[in-house]
């Protein structure tokens, strides 16, 4: 995944593809582009052809932090020199690799790209704005390590990237699926008591984010965020964000003035239950040797008009009091739709969820709905 990442973001220009360069060209251009970003050194051990098919044998990406990653080889297929300097290639692989960083390990058995570009170093530098590549695969993933109390799995992770053209946003669809996270990496925390207490050993979870970037207007528009987890609900997140410059965030010169111009223009959060509150409303019935439906008039008549009695927005609180109501009696979904009237600083919504969580209805203007 690291491999993937380091390599991946390197793609940055784009030309006319001419003939196929030889294969030493190929490593050499390549590790210039790798030292070029300053973040990175590539080696290699050997280059061979075949075609115009390339491959790099034995290649370490390292980073200045003592980050490592390394694959048996690099498969470069449908190669080609760019006007410009830099080549491209249809379709470039690096299977069976593995990534260490902090006492991490991250493998893969499976990894790609495709429609990749590698521009020159002068182009490295410049941080010219086009399509890196068309989509990006890794598959039979696993994360281990000493910070991690159990590994994590993924069957499968795909990004596909839509073309790069001045004036129009660019969509970027995310989808991760057989994602495994252990509950023990919860393990000495308060939400690890209580999930041991739900009865979940692991979380089976599908993602995908379906976005766009438009970099003449610097709006990130989040079509969809989705969490699925099996036998525990869908998470579902859209919303748009204005003035938030990816490229600014990522320069560490620019990073601070990219946050303070970022706007939130409107967000929406819904959960579906898929049997997450029957198991919470069963956890808290067996602790207090009551029913469910003791639970839920404990809830609704006493906790939760004590928790909305701190909002000051008297509004949003029958509302909210009343969604969850009806919530906790069918538990189907909860959307909560935040439409402020202007864009809001991020900045802000940050601080005041940090410092007076209650003024953020007054400042985001939510609605809530139960069951729609």
């Amino acid at each position: 995944m690291k491999f993937a990442a380091a390599v991946g973001g390197l793609w940055l220009c784009a030309g006319a593809a001419l003939a196929a360069p030889a294969p030493d060209a190929v490593g050499a251009m390549l590790t210039a582009a790798v030292a070029a970003t300053g973040e990175a050194t590539l080696t290699y051990a050997a280059a061979s052809a075949s075609g115009e098919t390339v491959t790099l044998s034995d290649v370490k990406v390292a980073t200045p932090g003592g980050s490592v990653a390394s694959v048996p080889a690099v498969v470069l297929s449908g190669v080609a020199d760019r006007t410009g300097g830099g080549f491209t290639a249809t379709h470039v692989s690096f299977d069976n690799g593995s990534a260490t960083s902090r006492g991490d390990t991250t493998t893969w058995a499976t990894a790609s790209l495709d429609d990749v570009i590698v521009p020159s170093a002068d182009e490295v530098k410049a941080r010219a704005k086009v399509r890196p590549f068309a989509k990006v695969s890794a598959g039979g993933i696993a994360i281990s390590g000493a910070t991690l109390a159990a590994p994590i799995a993924i069957g499968s992770i795909t990004t596909d990237v839509g073309p790069v053209v001045a004036g129009t946003p660019s969509n970027i669809l995310v989808k991760a699926s057989g994602v495994k996270l252990p509950t023990a990496l919860l393990s000495n925390t308060m939400a690890g008591t209580i999930v041991s207490m739900l009865d979940y050993d692991t979380v089976d979870a599908d993602v995908t984010m379906d976005s766009e970037y438009d970099t003449t207007a610097d709006t990130v528009t989040v079509h969809l965020l989705s969490i699925d987890a099996a036998q525990i609900g869908k998470l579902t997140i859209s919303g748009k964000a204005s003035g938030l410059s990816l490229k600014g965030l990522t320069d560490k010169a620019k990073a601070k003035e990219a946050r303070a111009a970022a706007r939130l223009d409107g967000l929406t959060v819904r959960i579906d239950n898929a049997g997450v509150v029957e198991r919470m409303l069963d956890m808290q019935a067996q602790l207090l040797g009551g029913t469910r439906d003791d639970v839920r008039s404990q809830l609704v008549d006493g906790a939760l008009p004590f928790a909305l009695s701190f909002v000051k927005n008297a509004a949003f609180r029958d509302q909210f009091q009343s969604a969850v109501a009806a919530f906790l009696k069918d538990p189907k979904s909860l959307t909560i739709t935040f439409a402020p009237a202007q864009p809001v600083p991020l900045g802000e919504v940050v601080r005041t969820a940090g410092r007076s969580p209650t003024a953020l209805p007054d400042l985001l203007s939510p609605t809530v709905q139960a069951n729609n």
